[in-house]
């Protein structure tokens, strides 16, 4: 049992649009040139599987499963009950897939749902597939919560050779938390915005700055006015320092192209963690009534800071703490107020985030060596169970090995 298409796809290159037999074919439908890590930290040996990488659901749409697979090994699919196709919406946490992949996939081209396997970052995508195959009387597709994220944090962990011995020292620190923001999803200026407002946005190293969705303030501002409306504590908060949110200038920190994705370990970014004591991490998501981004993801952003060693508060999901807690992790509690992890009002949660934020800007310098005192053993456990993961792999041993399958890769349906 294996990869069927092991030799033929040479790492699994994306479905992208740029087929020669496809003119003008929308770019935004898939991606290509995917460093998917996948086919190391998966066993493959107990079927036979067919393999294909995604961007999006509506793949199979711009590109019918029939185009794709030869028609014998698509009839073994529909058939033999140790053949599967296995679809990997790698690097994302799209929870939007599942209707278009049944769409494409079980409807028209008529494979068992039961045939199918469906992966991606998302914790929650096992839901999503049940609650449509629920509603339309199918039967559920096979779901893998795939932790590649972690998987690559933790090897580049082993390469950088990152101890935290220079993380949370007994120093001054003029700056005490750290915010990177590439991408400007709603919740990211709107955080920078909260900051600033609080008097805080000059005690923290912050990036945020265009890049390559062409967003501003000017843009942002009004949508972040309009989606907090329910909440008048935010709106006056918003309104009473609007002039002062619209003359946020460009922040950089480690570098000024902010268009590239970042996803990398990098060591240039070590001094920015050594002089900071908490990381105020902005996820993939954050707002539950998002229609892609609704899932809980545990991306890059969350395993940097504890493969650097430093302490995080997460502007994400709530429950994401527990699901991290679930992987083995330990989180900060009681020295960073952690209850905001089960608040499901997305306003309040905010709120509760900057609150603990304010706290820890307000620290005395003594305070300051108390907090990093108590929390740099939870670092360092996180940090030695993070590298601890690949510890086989970088003995040398088998990188299909069980341990990496169990840690990585995760039948959740």
């Amino acid at each position: 049992m294996a990869l069927i298409n092991k030799q033929e796809k040479l790492g699994f290159k994306f479905l992208h649009s740029q087929r020669l037999d496809v003119k003008n074919a929308p770019a935004s439908v898939v991606r290509h040139n995917t460093d998917s890590l996948i086919w190391l930290i998966r066993t493959w040996d107990d079927k036979d599987y067919y393999y294909c990488e995604i961007f999006q659901g509506n793949a199979f749409k711009m590109f019918p499963v029939a185009t794709i697979i030869p028609e014998h090994i698509l009839e073994k699919i529909r058939t033999d009950d140790k053949t599967f196709l296995y679809v990997c919406n790698t690097h994302e946490a799209f929870i939007d897939i599942p209707e278009p992949l049944y769409e494409a996939l079980v409807i028209e081209a008529g494979i068992p749902a039961k045939k199918i396997y469906i992966s991606n970052e998302a914790a929650d995508l096992d839901k999503a597939v049940r609650k449509y195959a629920d509603a339309n009387n199918l039967e559920y597709m096979n779901v893998e919560w795939v932790l590649e994220f972690e998987y690559t944090a933790s090897m580049q962990a082993h390469i950088y050779k990152f101890d935290g011995s220079t993380i949370l020292t007994n120093k001054k620190y003029d700056k005490r938390f750290l915010n990177f923001n590439r991408r400007w999803r709603l919740h990211r200026p709107t955080i920078v915005a909260l900051l600033k407002a609080k008097g805080l946005l000059d005690k923290g190293y912050v990036s945020l700055a265009p890049s390559d969705d062409g967003r501003n303030w000017e843009y942002m501002y009004p949508w972040i006015k309009d989606h907090h409306k329910a909440d008048s504590e935010l709106v006056e908060l918003f309104e009473k320092h609007e002039q002062e949110i619209m003359s946020i200038p460009p922040l950089y920190l480690d570098t000024d192209e902010l268009v590239t994705n970042r996803a990398d370990l990098e060591k240039q970014t070590l001094y920015l963690y050594e002089n900071s004591i908490v990381s105020l991490i902005n996820e993939t998501g954050y707002y539950q009534n998002d229609p892609t981004y609704s899932a809980r993801f545990l991306s890059e952003k969350i395993f940097k800071p504890i493969a650097m060693g430093h302490p995080f508060i997460c502007v994400t999901l709530p429950k994401s703490l527990e699901l991290l807690k679930s992987l083995g992790y330990k989180t900060f509690h009681p020295y960073i107020d952690e209850s905001y992890d089960d608040e499901f009002d997305d306003n309040k949660r905010l709120k509760m985030i900057i609150k603990e934020v304010e706290k820890i800007c307000n620290l005395s310098d003594d305070e300051v060596i108390e907090f990093c005192n108590n929390v740099k053993s939870i670092c360092e456990y996180n940090q030695s169970l993070l590298k601890a993961k690949t510890l086989p792999f970088r003995q040398g041993r088998d990188p299909k090995c069980e341990i990496l399958n169990e840690h990585f890769v995760r039948k959740t349906l």
